[in-house]
């Protein structure tokens, strides 16, 4: 083998090994969302690559005509299941969806070791109090997105 071939040779196992490595990154992308052709119902699915069962959770934000409405499912994933269907939601009577504008899954690998628990510090605290005023003002925020659409329909 000559030493231009022994070059390439390291190169194609350092980029073999970095794609290998960087699998299970991508394997946190395992959950959709997806609108039916009704535009009522939406389906969401999974697929598990890990040898245990995945908790996954999942938020397809759906775009309405006034705004947008959450579609949440918990479920745990069963081992080596491919476009496992965790739920099905149905939009309520006289509304439906216009697409799907983001899916957010948390579905971990269930192999993983858990993050040290540690006593939350001072600027944990501050944090949270912030985190907890941006929640209750987007909550106010929604309640009157909601209101307001009720208003309209009632106006129809």
């Amino acid at each position: 083998m000559t030493a231009r071939e022994g070059d390439f040779m390291k190169k194609w196992f350092g980029a073999a090994a970095i794609v290998l490595a960087a699998c299970p990154a991508f394997a946190g992308d395992v959950a959709k969302c997806t609108l039916g052709a009704d535009k009522k119902t939406v389906t969401v699915t999974a697929s598990n690559p890990y040898s245990k069962v995945m908790a996954c959770e999942v938020n397809c934000d759906m775009a309405i005509p006034d705004g947008i409405a959450t579609v949440v499912c918990v479920k745990p994933v069963p081992v080596g299941s491919r476009d496992f269907v965790m739920c099905t939601h149905v939009a309520a009577e006289g509304h439906s969806y216009v697409r799907v504008k983001e899916t957010e899954a948390n579905c971990p690998d269930p192999a993983a070791p858990l993050a040290a628990r540690a006593e939350p510090t001072k600027d944990d605290a501050d944090s949270d109090d912030d985190d907890e005023a941006k929640a209750d003002a987007m909550m106010k925020k929604m309640l009157k997105q909601g209101q307001d659409f009720l208003d309209r329909q009632k106006q129809k």
